[in-house]
């Protein structure tokens, strides 16, 4: 989405649509304006945390903030309906108090907690909710957000039942049920409907706007913005969390984003005690940081592996070019689509090497679709695939790919051509372009002989989902959340993020046939056994056929000063900062 697990995914689900069924019973039950967000949690109130981000905001609202840095500052500013706790990954009422599921299992009827505002002071009801929603599916905007609600490219009709009252109906049953909604920020309509009307929402909570203006209903609200310096949160005095005491939260009284693009540097100021926490460190960083005269004062944690990791997969589309080229050469491509190809290149990189030597230890070298680290959902039967470059080399020939003339190179085609790749990956990540030349090397082992092309991010991105101009591509993802649902549009042959031949009007191939219907069964099913073992089902068919390699997923390596307190770390993002309404600061 890892680290402990109070109860799995599937029993949560289990358990929270248990609740939903059982919910009607609540309806006469009189609301709450207060929220506690732990039984146990106590705190004192003042401080400035000080934390960082790599690049500067390109926006304030949740609903456009792509990166890391962008979304961790947005999200500190706005709130949601339902959220995930990033401990337990349980969905948990946030300013929904609760909901009923219908029986079609299809329509949920969501109630709002009365009394809530915005951190403008302005009262949150219904309209709100619709207002974001309608705006989240007008393709005007084309928010990274809309794809989250979307189930078979389609999104739920929204209805205002009353003032504190909503009602979503999707075109199917959906399995997570209103999982879909955490992260997607409730907006001000009194505040941007003119904006909306205008056609210039999405600029209207840009950089330049005025902290004031920036209107939200998370702990933080805006109070400073000093482009490539900092970004300055105060509490936000309407925010609606209590703890057990009666007391608003949160307990900073500031929280302060200082932009640091560079990773060493940041690692560097740390220790020097200018950033109360890092979310995410280097494992060179992490390494130095261990061996310091100063571990007394900061708390070290390696969280074991991340769900992040990069895969290596071919280009795998028959199709053409608008001027009648083939995507690849047609000889290439059929060496490409054959499996034993493809675990031919597994068991020729040493995944143990990697880790090594790019994450100096601190990795765990992967096997499957998702990482051993989303241990809710991770088929844990799956066979590790051993570094065995005598396998690889029988594998290729069994493929066509001989070495015939001695000079090490393996050769395909009735010409006896050398059988060369080019492999794509990103520029600046240095991690990532280690891990380029290190498949390089091992290739070059086993008689293939690769060429290694970076480029930007999204030249990337466009070669893998328009162009498809290339002929390997070494690249990955982090998922939102530790279930396989929000990752549909990967497992799906028609789906966009189809790695290796995405946007198939059919199934290429009767495995990817078989992943399909799997991935229908795990994304309607409400029974979580059924759920699990589609997607345990999946992963096998995965590890079988090798349509994407993975490599290695690199640990969860986080850091905060023991002044802090209520930390509570997660592989999900923000990490450390998913809970700041709770944190404290010592010294301050």
């Amino acid at each position: 989405m890892l680290i402990k697990s109070v109860r799995t995914t599937a029993q949560a689900i289990g358990i929270l649509l248990l609740l939903q069924l059982l919910a009607p019973a609540l309806v006469g039950q009189k609301e709450s304006t207060e929220y506690l967000v732990r039984a146990d949690l106590s705190g004192t109130r003042g401080g400035n945390l000080v934390a960082s981000i790599s690049t500067d905001p390109a926006t304030f609202n949740r609903m456009f903030a792509t990166g890391r840095a962008n979304a961790m500052v947005a999200e500190q500013l706005s709130a949601d309906l339902v959220h995930i706790n990033r401990t337990t990954f349980e969905v948990e009422p946030a300013l929904a108090s609760r909901w009923e599921v219908g029986p079609d299992h299809r329509t949920y009827t969501i109630h709002l907690r009365h009394g809530l505002s915005f951190s403008d002071g302005t009262p949150f009801t219904a309209d709100d909710v619709v207002f974001t929603l309608n705006v989240l599916q007008d393709p005007r905007w084309d928010s990274i957000m809309a794809d989250q609600l979307r189930v078979d490219g389609k999104f739920p009709a929204v209805a205002r039942i009353d003032a504190y009252t909503v009602r979503l109906t999707w075109p199917r049953q959906v399995g997570t049920g209103l999982r879909a909604l955490d992260s997607i920020p409730m907006l001000p309509r009194q505040r941007l409907l003119n904006a909306y009307n205008a056609g210039a929402f999405d600029s209207a909570y840009g950089p330049t706007a005025p902290p004031q203006e920036v209107v939200g209903m998370g702990p933080f609200r805006l109070k400073e913005y000093q482009r490539g310096v900092r970004v300055v949160l105060d509490r936000n005095p309407y925010y609606w969390k209590k703890d057990k005491a009666g007391q608003a939260l949160p307990y900073l009284d500031t929280l302060t984003f200082l932009v640091i693009e560079d990773r060493n540097a940041e690692a560097l100021r740390f220790q020097a005690g200018e950033l109360d926490l890092l979310n995410i460190i280097s494992s060179e960083s992490y390494s130095s940081l261990r061996g310091s005269n100063r571990t007394n004062e900061m708390t070290l944690k390696d969280l074991g592996p991340g769900l992040s990791m990069d895969f290596l997969w071919f280009n795998l589309n028959s199709g053409k070019s608008q001027a009648g080229k083939p995507f690849l050469d047609p000889g290439k491509r059929a060496i490409f689509e054959n499996a034993s190809f493809r675990q031919a290149v597994s068991c020729a990189l040493d995944r143990a090497a990697m880790v090594r030597s790019v994450y100096g230890g601190l990795g765990t070298p992967q096997y499957g679709p998702i990482s051993s680290g989303n241990k809710t959902w991770y088929n844990s039967g799956l066979s590790p695939i051993s570094f065995n470059q005598s396998r690889a080399k029988a594998l290729f020939a069994q493929v066509g790919l001989k070495d015939t003339n001695g000079d090490n190179l393996l050769e395909y085609g009735a010409g006896g051509r050398p059988f060369e790749i080019n492999l794509v990956t990103t520029r600046g990540n240095a991690a990532r372009e280690s891990i380029a030349e290190i498949i390089r090397d091992y290739l070059s082992q086993v008689g293939i002989r690769m060429s290694v092309q970076l480029v930007l991010p999204n030249e990337l991105h466009a070669r893998f989902a328009q162009s498809f101009d290339y002929e390997a591509m070494l690249f990955g993802f982090t998922p939102s959340d530790v279930v396989p649902d929000l990752q549909a549009d990967l497992w799906y042959s028609s789906g966009g993020s189809h790695f290796w031949h995405p946007n198939q009007t059919n199934p290429g191939t009767p495995w990817e046939a078989e992943i399909d219907s799997l991935t229908t069964r795990l994304v309607q099913s409400l029974d979580p056994d059924v759920r699990r073992k589609a997607f345990s089902q999946v992963q096998e068919i995965w590890a079988a056929q090798m349509p994407a390699i993975a490599t290695v997923a690199p640990n969860q390596l986080t850091a905060w000063r023991n002044t802090l307190g209520n930390i509570r770390p997660s592989v999900l993002p923000p990490f450390l900062l998913w809970n700041s309404e709770e944190l404290t600061k010592r010294g301050r």
